[in-house]
């Protein structure tokens, strides 16, 4: 019992030492314990292996005097983006000889589902690589040549949202493919068959992990310059980023008094709600709503398209994000 008595005790102080000595650690802040942190060298990859590339989307700046104050340094907001909501919507997209089909899903989970229709189809597939998003058929014979059909899945210009394209290719030699004529290929008639399946496939098929960097190159991102004005960046050329825009703003009612697509602006009203008391509406309806004149821009920058609103006048400067917010929020 004396010995039981003593280990007791002996295991009792030990507990307390420990608890006592662990308290001045549990009572200090360590949220910015992780900037203390060494940092290692880069992994290296081997030359035969290859790696998804890792967007860091909440970086901290470099200090080159090694003085960074993390009590004063504040992390910028991420850039504004837009679900695509849960409707899981699938439309067929036409731009002159262009087809696509505009899917609310990621990339990542339309993949599986065209491997499994191209699969039962009667062209099967004899090439598939998840990290271009590419799936093309085997061969077949129509109409006295060698076909096949090319299969290209992208990230749409929404977030979370895919377009398929479909291609029907005719073999010009051993080496080289041609798109067939738009007055005799099947594009249209396999992409409503696509259409069909994709409508009555269940939404919670899964995704693919091999092509989950098709889940990166969104098409449309709202941006700030070093003025900190926004605008929206496409990855589009011309023609689509204009009939994108023009689709974005009957779908947010926003009201086009004219266009001019030559210099590539739309004039529009746009109208702010003002919120008001109760009596405040009684005494005035009309002037509840703040009418601004703003002019869209879609200008070309290289390969891709640039999205601005200028408004008439400085009280316009108050309302130009959100204009510009519900643009991006409607594009598709």
């Amino acid at each position: 019992m004396i010995i039981l008595r003593i280990l007791l005790k002996s295991f009792f102080l030990t507990f307390l030492v420990v608890l006592f000595s662990s308290c001045s650690w549990l009572f200090t802040d360590h949220k910015y314990d992780y900037l203390k942190e060494e940092t290692l060298d880069p992994l290296k990859i081997p030359t035969d292996k290859s790696a998804r590339q890792v967007i860091d989307f909440y970086s901290v700046p470099e200090d080159e005097d090694q003085s960074f104050n993390a009590n004063v340094y504040e992390v910028p907001l991420p850039e504004q983006f837009f679900s695509s909501g849960s409707s899981n919507e699938i439309r067929l997209h036409k731009l002159g000889e262009l087809r696509w089909l505009y899917v609310e899903s990621l990339p990542s989970s339309v993949w599986p589902l065209m491997k499994q229709f191209w699969s039962a189809s009667e062209y099967g597939i004899e090439v598939e690589d998840p990290n271009l998003g590419v799936i093309e058929t085997r061969p077949i014979e129509f109409e006295g040549n060698v076909s096949k059909f090319r299969v290209k899945v992208e990230h749409g210009i929404r977030s979370a949202s895919s377009e398929v394209f479909i291609s029907h290719l005719q073999q010009a030699d051993a080496e080289s493919w041609v798109r067939v004529d738009s007055e005799k290929n099947l594009e249209d008639s396999v992409l409503r068959a696509v259409l069909n399946f994709l409508s009555q496939s269940s939404s919670s098929q899964g995704t693919s992990l091999v092509a989950l960097n098709l889940n990166l190159g969104q098409k449309a991102i709202l941006k700030q310059d070093l003025n900190g004005a926004s605008y929206i960046e496409m990855n589009l050329e011309f023609s689509r980023a204009w009939a994108a825009v023009d689709r974005a703003l009957k779908e947010a009612v926003i009201s086009v008094k004219d266009l001019d697509r030559k210099n590539g602006v739309f004039y529009v009203t746009f109208s702010q709600k003002e919120e008001k008391g109760f009596f405040g509406r009684l005494l005035d309806f009309n002037k509840s709503d703040m009418e601004q004149n703003f002019k869209i821009l879609v200008m070309v920058e290289g390969s891709k398209c640039i999205v601005k609103v200028e408004g008439d006048n400085p009280e316009s400067l108050l309302y130009e994000r959100e204009l510009l917010s519900q643009i991006n929020q409607s594009l598709s």
